[in-house]
């Protein structure tokens, strides 16, 4: 019984003197030194710090040790005045613009770097990059002799074309010479011949070039028109046959009527596919081309 009224007057004392511990602690603790705030420096936006000054760069910063003990570095650019053991000490301002003309030498090189061939100074117009000459220009350059011009345009949208390869060939390459309308400069002894085509259209024939300069005018034609001439021409065939094939059952199979009904039906669409195969051939129009000397 004594043990336990001893444990229940124990728990009081103990959490008195747990709750007294950090308010004597707190008494106890000392005051900062004088020499720990014996320095200062005030800045120039009205601040004013006092500590011990540990490091001085009179270019650069200030380093302040606060009372609290915490290192405090101020750049001297904020700085207005400070006194480190009762004596005002010497800072150098950095001058005005060095920054950032530092901070443009250092990006120059840098800039210059990244884009070769452009100008360094801001706001000046960079330099255009430089074209190569194309396969087709190098090869027109190698011909020696003097240039004609060429004005050449046509009825549709197409190209110029200077062949690549012989006659003879399967497959024909060529060059893209411009699009049209053009006028361009060519060499007059060139022998490799050129054209005037596009897609879905029938090109000229391959001609070469003039002595003189000349104006080339082209009309150009859909590259359908001779599908179309074989398509009715083979359509009228195919139908003559299958039409003469239902009047020959007609004749073996002793007079049907719908045998020979159907065969002179397809005759007459034959017929007519021939007759529309001839009128294609006949008055479809044509790719040509022209030659006019110009001054």
């Amino acid at each position: 019984m004594l043990t336990i009224t001893r444990f229940f007057v124990a728990i009081p004392a103990l959490v008195g003197f747990t709750l007294a511990a950090p308010s004597a602690h707190a008494q106890a603790a000392p005051a900062p030194s004088e020499a720990a705030v014996a320095d200062s420096v005030e800045l120039k936006n009205g601040g004013y710090l006092r500590g011990l000054i540990v490091e001085v760069d009179p270019a650069s910063h200030v380093s302040l040790r606060m009372p609290d003990g915490q290192i405090r570095r101020i750049p001297v650019a904020d700085i207005e005045s400070a006194d480190r053991g009762g004596k005002s000490l010497a800072l150098v301002p950095p001058p005005a613009g060095a920054a950032p003309a530092a901070a443009a030498s250092a990006v120059a090189p840098a800039a210059a770097a990244a884009a070769p061939g452009t100008s360094s100074s801001p706001g000046a117009p960079s330099a255009p990059p430089v074209k190569r000459p194309s396969e087709l220009e190098h090869i027109l350059a190698g011909i020696p002799g003097p240039r004609v011009k060429l004005a050449v345009e046509a009825n549709r949208s197409a190209f110029l074309e200077r062949r690549i390869g012989e006659p003879d060939e399967n497959a024909v390459a060529y060059h893209l010479v411009c699009k049209l309308p053009c006028q361009v400069e060519l060499p007059a002894d060139d022998r490799v011949p050129y054209r005037v085509s596009n897609l879905r259209l029938s090109p000229t024939n391959w001609f070469t070039l003039p002595k003189y300069n000349a104006r080339v005018r082209v009309d150009l034609a859909s590259d359908m028109w001779p599908v179309w001439t074989r398509s009715m021409l083979v359509s009228g065939v195919l139908f003559g046959v299958t039409g003469g094939a239902f009047v020959g059952i007609n004749e073996l199979s002793g007079e049907k009527q719908w045998a020979r009904t159907t065969g002179y039906a397809l005759l007459g669409v034959g017929g007519a596919c021939l007759i529309a195969s001839g009128l294609f051939a006949l008055f479809s129009p044509r790719t040509s081309y022209s030659l006019e000397r110009t001054p």
